[in-house]
């Protein structure tokens, strides 16, 4: 899927969050997006999830634009921000839950990604009774566990330790092959780095790609 922004404006309270940003994303690329806190990094991410209004300037997927507060043209995998989720379910309910939305659940491709990332003997616990990593780790296999086809993640590594990074890190080349497309918000510039294939930089709201 192609997510195009043209021109995508947005002003809070007299300051500019995201200024004139013109960008294409295409499938089967991993696109890394980095910038100081502040920067425009999760806003870029909520405008394209229609999350925002933008002041001017549009997001479209596949010549499609995505309106504010609008079901998306195409289902899209997304962490941003603080993951959350039902403290008193467990992970498995949690998950089940939100597969439920679009009706769609993969029980097979759930139950992977869960080994994946060490969930799986945890899948009947209550999510109040999981630490930071844990919480985000559930966050990740919710974000992919619809084969979504547009990838949206904001600081995905914050709190994993190595093996669970390493793990990312390796489903992310896993989903590129398979014609995903990924951007990852992260200011672990060199971490990201590892798998991206193009790296944009976020500045005051203004966003440059390399080359």
């Amino acid at each position: 899927m192609n997510v195009r922004i043209h021109a995508l404006t947005k002003v809070i309270r007299r300051k500019t969050v995201l200024d004139r940003v013109e960008a294409e994303f295409e499938p089967g690329v991993i696109y890394g997006v980095t910038g100081a806190n502040g920067s425009g990094k999760t806003m870029l991410l909520r405008a394209i999830c229609g999350f925002i209004r933008p002041t001017s300037g549009y997001v479209s997927i596949d010549d499609r634009p995505v309106e504010f507060n609008r079901r998306l043209p195409e289902r899209i995998g997304i962490i941003i921000e603080t993951p959350g989720f039902a403290n008193h379910r467990t992970a498995w309910q949690n998950l089940t839950d939100l597969a439920e939305i679009n009706g769609d659940f993969d029980e097979a491709e759930t139950i992977r990604l869960l080994t994946l990332f060490e969930l799986v003997e945890h899948r009947d616990d209550k999510v109040r009774s999981f630490s930071m990593g844990m919480r985000q780790k559930l966050a990740i296999v919710q974000a992919l566990m619809e084969h979504q086809r547009i990838i949206l993640l904001d600081e995905p590594t914050n709190g994993l330790d190595r093996y669970a990074v390493h793990a990312f890190m390796e489903e992310m080349r896993r989903q590129r092959e398979q014609g995903r497309t990924i951007l990852i918000a992260s200011h672990h510039e060199m971490e990201i780095t590892e798998i991206v294939d193009r790296m944009c930089v976020m500045d005051q709201g203004r966003l440059t790609m390399d080359g």
